[in-house]
Order: C-alpha cells, then sequence, then structure tokens
C-alpha cells in the first residue's frame, strides 16, 4: 500500500519529466546534423546528448525528491498519513526507494532512446560507452535527489522547497565555478555530465573506472538520506 501511495503522489510528475526528456532528447539525436557542426561524429553526438540528459535529469529528480509530511501538511492531508498504521521511518524509507527506482529509469530509458535513435540514423554507438555514462550520472546524481529530500524535509511549504532546492543547486554551481582550489573536490556537475572522463581526441571516455567517486557520492546521499528519516522521525506534526 505504501509503494502504491508514493507512487500515485509522483507519477503525474514522474510521467511528465520523462516524457519531456524523452522528447527533447530524441528531437536533438534526430536533428544532430542541423544542430552540430559537421566535423561532429556519433561519439561527440552522445556526449552532447548525455550534457543536455543530465541537465534534465537533475531539474527533474529535484522535482520528484519534492513531497513528503511537510508537504501533506501545506496542503492539509497530513493528518491521514499519519493515521496510517506504519512508522515514519518506514514512509520515508518508501519515499526514498520510490525515487531512487523514478531516477533510475530516468537515466536508463532516455539513454535507451538515445541508442535506437542514433541506430536508426546510421550512428552504432558502444553500449559499454553508453553504461559509462549512465552510472555516471546515477551514481553521482543521486546526491542531487537525496539533497531534495532533504531540503523537503526542512522547508515547508508546496513551492518554497523547490525554490530553496533550485536555488541552492544554483548556488552550488557557482561556488564550484569561483573556488578553483576546491573544484576537484565539488565539481559534481562535470562529474555526472562525464567531463572529467572526456576524451577530445577520441571522443571516448576513458580512464579507470570511478568507483571512489561514485563511493564517495553514495555516501554523501545516504547521510542526507538518513538525515531527512531522523528529521522527519522527530519533527511534531
Amino acid at each position: 500500500m505504501l509503494w502504491y501511495k508514493a507512487w500515485l503522489e509522483t507519477r503525474t510528475r514522474f510521467l511528465t519529466c520523462l516524457g519531456f526528456v524523452l522528447i527533447v532528447l530524441v528531437f536533438f539525436v534526430h536533428h544532430a546534423e542541423g544542430i552540430l557542426p559537421v566535423r561532429s561524429n556519433g561519439y561527440e553526438l552522445m556526449f552532447f546528448a548525455h550534457f543536455y540528459l543530465a541537465a534534465l535529469w537533475v531539474l527533474s529528480v529535484i522535482l520528484l525528491g519534492m513531497g513528503g509530511l511537510l508537504r501533506e501538511r501545506a496542503t492539509g492531508v497530513s493528518s491521514f498519513t499519519l493515521a496510517l498504521p506504519v512508522s515514519r521511518e518506514r514512509l520515508m524509507m518508501v519515499r526514498v526507494a520510490v525515487g531512487v527506482l523514478q531516477a533510475v529509469a530516468l537515466a536508463i530509458i532516455p539513454w535507451g532512446a538515445i541508442l535506437l535513435t542514433s541506430l536508426r540514423h546510421g550512428r552504432p554507438f558502444l553500449i559499454s560507452q553508453a553504461c559509462f555514462y549512465v552510472f555516471l550520472l546515477i551514481g553521482g546524481g543521486l546526491v542531487y535527489l537525496a539533497a531534495a529530500v532533504f531540503v523537503s524535509s526542512v522547508v515547508e511549504g508546496e513551492y518554497t522547497a523547490p525554490a530553496v532546492a533550485y536555488g541552492a543547486m544554483i548556488l552550488a554551481g557557482i561556488v564550484c565555478g569561483t573556488l578553483s582550489k576546491l573544484r576537484p573536490f565539488l565539481d559534481l556537475w562535470r562529474f555526472i555530465t562525464a567531463d572529467r572522463y572526456y576524451n577530445r581526441n577520441t571522443h571516448l571516455l576513458s580512464g579507470p573506472f570511478p568507483w571512489s567517486g561514485l563511493a564517495c557520492c553514495g555516501c554523501v546521499a545516504a547521510i542526507l538520506f538518513l538525515t531527512s528519516i531522523q528529521i522527519t522521525r522527530n519533527r511534531d506534526f
């Protein structure tokens, strides 16, 4: 029941985001010759397609991370959820799990559409490269989802929480762009867009797979998720 409830609460946002992302990316790949320079090859095209996907994906997962008991209190329906015979921890864990699954789907399904569209236009692409892109996006990008869940756990309001989350994302980008010494450690954006691993000569992702970077991002996301659960459990509704 909790899983179905979480799906009902987020399905409109999820399906809207997925549909929009698919339309934009399929259009981009389909009309790539008119958008990118003639010199662009299939692998360079995929890099640009992934860049656009990453931008849309981050915006989407932040939107999906909104919600929870604070939003329900703002809309006046939190009393029903709190009356369910389950703990707040369970409510939050299901919400987080559904959000993670939707975030994964928002990465895999569009990349599948990118590959199919590219293949249809005679531009085959290595599956191993596509997997590299997807793992970077999901593994690093879950920090954005976790941050959105955290914000929605401390900021009340149906529209205030998303505004704060998007504002924090923009501020983080500005900070990373100005603090050059901290940029290698803080620039999550370059990580999920694969810019750190993109070889501009071959247009392929190269170098060892960044397991340590993914582990670090996973730890940060886990800390934010657990903190959000703890805050929700202790909050007086």
